[in-house]
């Protein structure tokens, strides 16, 4: 058995000849495109192979970098049949074991820190997303990044290897277009039909891409998915903006995206974006943004996830073609505010230009597309976890061991301030072990883990000579996650209310009462669980939330980022909110230990919004959000019948419109009904395509997990 046909990655990482990391990974990748036998699938329309990569036991990780895959090498093992070729690759596969990033990463958290993540107080480091410049690599071919890597080769004299590494790279993406290209000759002659007219395009697209920019959509779409899917499968960003410009709406035309659509929904492609306006105002809008819009309402698959940017000028037909796919169910599209996330962005150091290339991947993490490493999460932080270790001194009530500092007796604690001071400094407790260990672990994944394909497809890579993990995009801002925020300011109005105001209960009753779960306090449980929730636009409750938040939001841009920028914050629970609620103790807002419900969004825990939609974006509109760098997710559910009369999508478009223009960064929209989910949970063989929002993405609801289907349905349904 040849070891090279076996771990082609492997095997060019080893001989690469040279000592640079970026040079050796570059030329694994390089020698997998030469390795690898390729075919063609008609039922795929565009080519690609799809996973190969990552078939190995030994392989390059989008997100971790080295890999090893112990089963694959395993059943590599057994179609070996002499002991030299076993060795060999034992020897291969242990030799990468020193090199795999998150073995190493795993070693930089002290045993209290380990505790930390593992009981749900805030974790850190993630390799995370990118949005590479489908645009760029698509208009200049690779004949464009040739030119350009060797006029940048000529200004950094010392950084050859990094260069050769991104030559070997482009090499790579030639190499798999020749392959397919001679593949589709090859097998035209025993063809006929519309399977030989395939075959005559996708022969006549590889002599033209990925050399030269595409003749047309067929070939746009083909240069992309061949690009997008060779090493990884993550986000397409700014989708029309990168294919728009190919794009004629012809039947020709929306066959190739249904295509590529069918493609996006076997990989479980992520985050898609559509609109966008520009630094002076003018809508980008063209005719990709609707068909994508429309093949996603015809389709109603759960993927990928839609980003729909909405600003001042995006035409009214595009609004109701918005509402006309929110109507299907499918939690998509996510509709985001430019006015707010640019203006966020900007507050960060990022000029209008480039703001307004702003894009979301994975599940709402913000990228400017092409031009940062920042989409990613670098952490996530459980800010009612802060106030149990406020409140406990420090210790965690769900493993009942001392996991932070001591910021005083609570019981001692003569006004409400004294409380807040400790709870925002178990905040910054958390914040700095966050920002640490992700610098840390950035700079390791910098180190051992470039990327030399992203470094050819992200600005400044190739003109400062650095790559794509190690400072080289031109904005390296950090992004983490809230979890809890709403259940904080609810705990911590009641506190203020029924302690310090109406001195109705002490301090000490509260603690005690939280150790015991509420049991034996039933009058103070009713009291603490039915005071002013947030959500419903009262304004103590709600002056609190915005006081948190923007001590928290404020707190970590304080941090600097190992890449070059500084933390920014917002909210995407994905699917860990009832992870989150369990390992919290009891809360003064009622919450009791081992319940899950858990706030799912920057809006209220699920079912304490009582006095309606408007109520609830008041409450929400308190809080600073131009703060918010990182996606500021505001679930919505509403009834079908809201999106079924004309009346209904006018008073949805009027609130989100008001909602947008107070600073409200982004909504996400579940439209179904209570029934529909609890006759899903009884019959869910009868309910297979019900799909809900889950977070920052769709999935359907059957797949879900318990706890995380409840949080879906406590939900107020406007």
């Amino acid at each position: 058995m040849n070891i090279k046909n076996l771990e082609p990655f492997a095997w060019g990482y080893i001989h690469a000849g040279r000592e640079d990391k970026e040079y050796r990974i570059a030329n694994g990748m390089k020698v997998f495109t030469e390795e690898l036998s390729v075919s063609i699938k008609a039922e795929d329309f565009f080519q690609a192979p799809l996973g190969a990569f990552s078939s190995y036991a030994v392989y390059y990780n989008r997100s971790e970098g080295i890999t090893l895959n112990e089963s694959v090498k395993d059943r590599n093992a057994r179609q070996l049949s002499q002991l030299k070729d076993l060795e060999e690759l034992n020897f291969y596969f242990d030799y990468f074991r020193p090199y795999e990033t998150t073995r190493i990463i795993s070693k930089i958290r002290t045993p209290i820190q380990e505790k930390l993540e593992i009981n749900k107080c805030c974790w850190a480091a993630a390799g995370g997303h990118s949005n590479p410049d489908y645009e760029m690599l698509l208009r200049t071919g690779t004949k464009g990044v040739r030119d350009k890597i060797e006029l940048f080769r000529k200004v950094h004299t010392d950084k050859q290897d990094f260069y050769d590494g991104l030559l070997l790279c482009v090499e790579a993406l030639e190499t798999i277009s020749e392959k397919y290209r001679l593949k589709a000759l090859e097998m035209i002659d025993g063809t006929c039909g519309e399977e030989k007219e395939l075959l005559c395009r996708i022969a006549d697209a590889f002599s033209n891409i990925p050399q030269n920019k595409p003749r047309n959509f067929f070939e746009a779409c083909q240069f992309f998915w061949v690009s997008f899917s060779l090493f990884d499968i993550d986000s397409p960003g700014l989708f029309d903006y990168a294919l728009g410009a190919y794009y004629e709406d012809t039947e020709d035309d929306y066959r190739c995206l249904e295509k590529l659509w069918e493609l996006f929904r076997k990989t479980r492609t992520w985050n898609l974006c559509v609109g966008r306006s520009d630094e002076f105002g003018n809508d980008h809008t063209n005719k990709l943004t609707y068909a994508v819009l429309r093949i996603a309402k015809e389709k109603k698959y759960n993927t990928p996830n839609i980003t729909l940017r909405l600003n001042k000028n995006t035409p009214d037909d595009l609004w109701e073609l918005a509402l006309d796919t929110l109507s299907t169910g499918i939690g998509m599209p996510a509709i985001y505010n430019d006015k707010s996330v640019c203006t966020a962005l900007e507050a960060i150091g990022i000029p209008a230009s480039d703001a307004h290339l702003y894009c979301m991947n994975g599940c709402n993490q913000i990228d400017i597309f092409g031009k940062s490493h920042m989409g990613l999460e670098d952490g996530e932080i459980s800010v009612a976890k802060a106030l149990e270790f406020a409140l406990f001194r420090g210790v965690c009530q769900f493993s009942m061991e001392k996991l932070a500092p001591d910021t005083g007796d609570p019981e001692k604690f003569e006004s409400f301030d004294e409380l807040m001071n400790a709870y925002k400094k178990q905040i910054e407790y958390m914040a700095d072990y966050i920002t640490d260990t992700s610098n840390r672990a950035q700079e390791i994944f910098g180190r051992e883990a470039p990327n030399p394909w992203k470094s050819i497809m992200i600005q400044g890579c190739i003109e400062k000579g650095l790559d794509y993990k190690n400072r080289g995009p031109i904005y390296g801002h950090g992004q983490v996650l809230t979890e809890g925020l709403p259940d904080t300011a609810d705990s911590l109005a009641a506190i203020k209310h029924f302690i310090y105001d109406e001195k109705k209960y002490t301090m000490k009753e509260l603690i005690t009462a939280l150790k015991s779960n509420f049991e034996g306090f039933n009058n103070l449980y009713r009291d603490f669980a039915s005071y002013d929730k947030f959500g419903n636009d009262i304004e103590e409750t709600d002056n609190i939330y915005s006081e948190i938040t923007d001590h928290i939001y404020r707190y970590f841009q304080t941090k600097k980022t190992f890449r070059g920028g500084v933390f920014g914050v917002g909210c995407s629970t994905f699917h860990r909110a009832p992870d989150y609620g369990f390992h919290l103790g009891a809360l003064p807002n009622g919450k009791k230990k081992g319940d899950k419900l858990l706030a799912d969004s920057i809006g209220p825990t699920p079912g304490n919004d009582a006095n309606g939609p408007t109520a609830l974006l008041c409450s929400v509109m308190k809080a600073n959000q131009y703060l918010a760098t990182s996606g500021n997710v505001l679930q919505m559910k509403f009834s079908k019948s809201q999106f079924c009369s004309e009346e209904g999508r006018k008073a949805f478009t009027a609130i989100t419109k008001t909602y947008f223009r107070n600073g409200g960064q982004t909504l996400q929209i579940n439209v179904l009904s209570r029934e529909d989910l609890l006759n899903a949970q009884k019959e869910p063989e009868k309910h297979k395509n019900l799909i809900v929002r889950v977070g920052g993405f769709s999935e359907h609801f059957i797949n879900l997990d318990e706890p995380l289907q409840e949080n879906i349905i406590m939900r107020t349904e406007n």
